[in-house]
């Protein structure tokens, strides 16, 4: 029987985040995936196409900040970013634009041509969320999770704290209500943004997620290559320094003996023995079905029975083109939109969020709206420049519902992948059916089907609520990465500080391992913790 340091369960983000970390401290680490396939959220197909499709994640809002690109040197395996000047462009009906750019200066002055007063509300909002994302949320990823009362109580001893603390309360449409925006596109394109990854408007004490991705989506950035990039460099770094990676092994179970985490079996009944046990996979999927209820406290396994899954999902189209990128009829007025990463379309004002939300939540499938990106637009890697002419990879990416009422995505999907070609092209008329080489939509059944830790979709592997959010993300008792079963641990998305590509999870758990293994923790928090720390938004020992 082999026996390990550490066994990862799961090559997502965070489990080649975690299992890289280990190997590099000297841990005899295995790395377990299901799937043949690794990256999870970070996959990337082809399908025997010339077009390379990002299935999930395909762009991140931190990048080079995300403390593994600087400790794995994730840039000696091909791991590039590219962070276009134009960030995100909203198109409207009447062929105009409001435009975010990577110079907040540059955004205050198209803001400003629907409304100076609005223009002078987002130059003071940015430079605030700036502030508290760069000093304080950034930071805070990068660190286990406080309870609550000692980060209200840390927070009060500051000013910029007590402001943290006060928008914390507020919801995502209170937010904009607080710095006064009046014009109706401007409310609709940051109530969209603050909304993006499945918050409702109304939904108060949604902690800081508004303010980081309303920043950080000013400064989104793609992978040179596709998203996969990312999780092969992570898998490299890890073999590179004596892990191993076991993949098309699914675990059946976790072993616990005497209350102590001992290794897992796996479906062909292989048994694998390890001092410790990390789970990057769901909290019903860890304690429940991998654990055992019979294994776990009784709260523990309440708390797993109630995890809250998503209100609503995504749906995805992806398109492969020959041709031209697309076209917009709003370059008329602006050519910068024709290079925006993002480009929105189909909310004029608050109420179609609004509108296009409340479908999706009663099961009904909405009017195409949402945001399109042509990747290849800035890495012609994605695509190519054959002897037949540029082929084009395009992304639509739109709110959607799991369950729909009265039909199934199964018999409907290939007709709304057609509806949101469609809608694409009344904004961009050059786009043309004829010239769509490969199609494919992928709905939130799709995403469970493909990657069973995202049930329904998730791509958060659970709800953000108040419940379950920081301290109490998945539950009180494992909110550290250590769970009441020794030496087994937690470290994926329903871990703080969650999904979205942060690869906070696996970092976090990947320090407390080593320190229990008693091994070296041989890298240092990145230089912005230890400014935070100083500054006094964060505590020098968690």
């Amino acid at each position: 029987m082999e026996q390990y340091d550490a066994i990862v369960i799961g090559a997502g983000p965070n489990g080649l985040t975690c299992a890289a970390y280990l190997a590099k401290a000297g841990v005899k680490t295995l790395l377990v995936e299901k799937k043949l396939e690794i990256g999870g959220g970070l996959a990337t197909e082809s399908w025997t196409t010339p077009f390379l499709f990002n299935l999930h994640a395909t762009y991140l809002f931190l990048a080079e900040l995300m403390p593994p690109y600087r400790d794995l040197q994730l840039e000696k395996y091909n791991v590039k970013f590219i962070r276009p000047e134009t960030q995100i462009a909203f198109l409207y009906k009447d062929d105009t634009s409001l435009v975010f750019y990577l110079d907040p200066k540059k955004s205050v002055d198209s803001i400003s041509q629907f409304s100076r007063k609005d223009g002078e509300a987002f130059e003071r909002m940015y430079y605030e969320f700036k502030q508290m994302a760069d000093e304080c949320l950034i930071p805070a990823t990068y660190m286990p999770p406080m309870p609550a009362f000692d980060t209200i109580e840390l927070y009060h001893k500051t000013e910029l704290g007590r402001k943290m603390s006060e928008i914390a309360e507020l919801s995502p449409i209170e937010i904009i209500d607080r710095y006064g925006y009046e014009n109706p596109r401007i409310r609709a394109a940051l109530l969209y943004l603050a909304t993006l990854w499945g918050i409702n408007p109304d939904s108060k004490s949604t902690g800081y997620l508004p303010v980081l991705w309303i920043y950080r989506m000013m400064n989104a950035a793609l992978v040179q290559g596709g998203s996969h990039m990312l999780a092969s460099a992570l898998a490299a770094s890890m073999v590179s320094d004596g892990g191993k990676l076991l993949d098309f092994a699914e675990v059946d179970k976790i072993v616990v003996e005497g209350g102590t985490a001992k290794g897992i079996v796996l479906k062909d009944g292989q048994e694998l023995r390890a001092k410790a046990v990390v789970s990057t996979l769901d909290p019903q999927a860890t304690f429940l079905k991998l654990v055992g209820k019979e294994n776990v406290p009784e709260d523990l396994a309440a708390s797993a029975e109630m995890w809250q899954w998503e209100e609503w999902s995504l749906y995805t189209a992806h398109y492969g083109i020959k041709g031209e990128p697309p076209r917009y009829n709003a370059a008329k007025s602006n050519p910068d939109v024709n290079q925006a990463l993002i480009a929105v379309m189909g909310y004029e004002a608050p109420e179609d969020v609004y509108k296009h939300i409340s479908d999706v939540k009663a099961g009904r499938l909405p009017e195409p709206a949402g945001h399109a990106t042509c990747s290849t637009l800035f890495d012609m890697s994605q695509g190519s420049t054959g002897p037949y002419g540029p082929l084009h990879s395009l992304r639509w990416e739109g709110w959607s519902s799991y369950e729909l009422t009265g039909q199934q995505w199964d018999d409907i999907r290939n007709d709304y992948t057609a509806r949101c070609f469609e809608k694409w092209m009344e904004y961009a008329p050059n786009l043309k059916k004829e010239k769509v080489l490969f199609s494919f939509g992928f709905s939130p059944l799709d995403t469970e089907r493909r990657l069973v830790n995202m049930k329904r979709g998730s791509i958060k592997h659970g709800s953000y609520t108040m419940f379950q959010m920081g301290y109490l993300r998945p539950n009180e008792s494992c909110s550290r990465y250590r769970t009441p079963v020794k030496g087994l641990y937690v470290g994926g998305a329903s871990t703080y500080p969650g999904g979205t590509i942060l690869l906070g999870s696996g970092y976090n758990a990947a320090k407390v391992v080593v320190e229990d293994l008693g091994e070296k923790v041989w890298w240092t928090p990145p230089d912005y913790v230890l400014q935070a720390q100083k500054k006094g938004y964060l505590q020098t020992e968690v």
